[in-house]
């Protein structure tokens, strides 16, 4: 792991309060892994075949798990 020192000017904190940047800052790192584990799926999805009897398995096993719950949301808009 990098140990990485930022400077933040003074106004900043004040204004918003050390433990509010603390947590900008967490989110900020936390959004930014999300998009590099979107980056790397959507990197192997060429190599990915939908319609493979497996993925077919695993929509339709997702289906039955969750597809009730998709229902009433969109019937609730």
């Amino acid at each position: 792991m990098t140990e990485l020192k930022v400077q933040i000017d003074d106004y900043i904190i004040r204004s918003f309060g050390k433990e509010l940047v603390e947590q900008f800052v967490q989110e900020y790192i936390s959004k930014a892994i999300l998009k590099l584990a979107a980056k790397e799926i959507l990197d192997d999805l060429p190599s990915i075949d939908i319609d493979e009897q497996k993925w077919k398995e695993a929509r339709k096993r997702a289906w039955k798990r969750s597809g009730q719950y998709f229902l009433t949301v969109i019937a609730n808009d």
